[in-house]
C-alpha cells in the first residue's frame, strides 16, 4: 500500500507534466496535418461506412438501425483497441528522457490514454448525433453512459500497464497485441449480435473480456435501456482486477525500466 499512495502522489505532484505530455501527444499526432484533429471523425466513420456498407447492403444483416447498432460497438471497442496499441510503447518511446531525469514513469503511458480518450470522447458526442439523424430513441439510460466510459478507462489503462512493462522486456509484445486484437475484433459482437451465431458457439464469446465493454457501453445507446446487471457486474470486476493488476505491476517494475531501455 506504501508503494501504491506514493504512486498516486507523485502523479499528483506531476499532474502539469502529464497535462503537458498529453497536450504534446495530441500536437504530434496532428502535426503537419491539413485535416488536423478532424481525422479523430473521419477515420473511424470512413472504417463504419464501408462496414455498414458491406454488412447492411452486400451481405444484408437484417437488424433495425443497424448503423447506430456498429456505430456504438465500434466506438466502445476503440476506446480499448486504440488505447491499448498505442500505450503499450509509451515507456520505449521516452526512453530518452527517463535515462536523463527523474519522473513518475506512470504519466507516459497515462497520458498516452488521457490523449486518446480525448478523441474517444468527441467520436462518443459524434454518436449521439447520429443517434438523432437516424431518430433513436433519447432515454434516461444514456445518463449511464460516462460511467461506461469512466469504467473502459481505468480497463484500458491497467491493460496498457501490463502491455507496456511487457514491451520493455520483449520488443514484438506492441506487434502481437496489434494482431490479437485484429484477431478479437471478429470474436466479438461487434458487427454482429451474440444471437447470429450458432447456439453452440454463444457460451465461448463469454470468455472474451472485450464482449462485455461492448454490451455495456451499446445498451443505453441501441437498446434504450441499462445493461442486464450480469454483464455490468462482470465488466466492473474485469475492470477492477485489471487495473489492479496493472497498477501494482507496473510500480514493481519501473525502478527496474531503465535497465532495459537500450
Amino acid at each position: 500500500m506504501g508503494e501504491m499512495k506514493r504512486s498516486f502522489l507523485e502523479l499528483v505532484l506531476y499532474r502539469d507534466l502529464l497535462l503537458n505530455l498529453t497536450l504534446i501527444e495530441i500536437k504530434l499526432r496532428y502535426r503537419n496535418s491539413i485535416l488536423g484533429f478532424l481525422w479523430t471523425i473521419i477515420n473511424p466513420l470512413f472504417y463504419l461506412l464501408i462496414l455498414a456498407l458491406v454488412f447492411s447492403k452486400i451481405i444484408k444483416f437484417q437488424i433495425p438501425n443497424y448503423t447506430i447498432f456498429l456505430f456504438a460497438g465500434l466506438a466502445s471497442w476503440l476506446m480499448i483497441q486504440q488505447t491499448v496499441t498505442i500505450a503499450t510503447a509509451s515507456i520505449v518511446n521516452n526512453q530518452a528522457l527517463i535515462r536523463r531525469v527523474y519522473v513518475p514513469k506512470m504519466v507516459f503511458p497515462l497520458s498516452n490514454v488521457f490523449s486518446r480518450y480525448i478523441d474517444h470522447t468527441i467520436l462518443t458526442l459524434i454518436l449521439l448525433v447520429f443517434m438523432a439523424v437516424f431518430k433513436m430513441p433519447f432515454t434516461w439510460s444514456l445518463l449511464f453512459i460516462p460511467a461506461i466510459v469512466l469504467m473502459i478507462f481505468f480497463f484500458s489503462l491497467g491493460l496498457s500497464l501490463v502491455t507496456t512493462v511487457a514491451h520493455i522486456n520483449v520488443r514484438d509484445v506492441q506487434h502481437i497485441v496489434a494482431i490479437i486484437f485484429q484477431v478479437l475484433f471478429y470474436a466479438t459482437p461487434i458487427i454482429y449480435p451474440l444471437e447470429f451465431l450458432p447456439s453452440k458457439y454463444q457460451p465461448l464469446l463469454l470468455w472474451n473480456p472485450f464482449f462485455y465493454f461492448v454490451q455495456c457501453f451499446r445498451f443505453p445507446i441501441y437498446y434504450s435501456s441499462l445493461p442486464p446487471s450480469r454483464i455490468f457486474l462482470v465488466a466492473l470486476a474485469l475492470t477492477v482486477v485489471t487495473f489492479a493488476a496493472g497498477f501494482f505491476l507496473f510500480i514493481n517494475k519501473e525502478k527496474y525500466f531503465v535497465y532495459h531501455l537500450s
